[in-house]
């Protein structure tokens, strides 16, 4: 196989996500119960892409994507002792495309800004949702359209060899709970008329990777 133009990129980084909406469920007597804007705090992303550029300054990559441990926290708004958490855990598959603008250098370092994008798919993945002391409420996954919109640098470390630092805005589709209701025993209650639902995953990343080309 011949490799000219493609390249491998480790990358891990920091994820700070956006109010995710309003949470709502119904319970099993029908009565509709809005909660907060959900909270879901940070995760620290970590995955790898593998790319080709088709030009010299326009590539294509494929990444693999997982984010863990994003802690969902919420309250019902007609009573705030009621309190909802859990962690939600998304893995996601991207392609992405890049264009990259003329090299610059200073002091003799070379580094190539870019602006990219990418489409794909997410699995969204909500655990066991605690909805008080005494109860909690069944996870579940579920598969959603995803995209992003990103911006960055490939700094020059040697000949085939880079350091990749960008920001981006991820997209990663909703999230929801399963209708399982149990006690603290762990036996099973009524079960909800709708699940626990808690908008989008949105998401503000900065990326650090190493791309090697072959």
């Amino acid at each position: 196989m011949d490799l000219d133009g493609y390249y491998i990129t480790p990358k891990v980084g920091y994820s700070a996500t956006e109010k995710s909406g309003q949470m709502s469920f119904t319970a099993n007597n029908g009565t509709a119960r809005p909660q907060s804007d959900v909270k879901l705090g940070t995760s620290n992303p970590y995955g790898v892409s593998i790319g080709k550029y088709v030009k010299d300054n326009i590539r294509f990559e494929l990444e693999a994507m997982k984010r863990d441990d994003y802690n969902l926290v919420a309250y019902r708004i007609s009573d705030t002792s009621f309190t909802v958490r859990s962690n939600l855990n998304s893995t996601a598959l991207f392609l992405n495309s890049f264009y990259e603008f003329e090299p610059l250098s200073i002091s003799n370092k070379s580094f190539i800004p870019y602006l990219g994008g990418g489409i794909g798919s997410s699995s969204n993945k909500l655990e066991t949702l605690n909805r008080s002391s005494t109860q909690t409420v069944s996870g579940t996954s579920m598969e959603e359209f995803a995209y992003k919109l990103s911006a960055g640098t490939l700094f020059s470390l040697k000949e085939k060899l880079s350091l990749d630092v960008a920001y981006q805005y991820v997209n990663l589709g909703e999230f929801q709970s399963g209708v399982e209701v149990y006690n603290a025993a762990g036996a099973r209650q009524g079960d909800l008329q709708k699940a626990f639902h808690g908008g989008e995953i949105e998401s503000h990343e900065i990326m650090i990777g190493l791309q090697f080309k072959f």
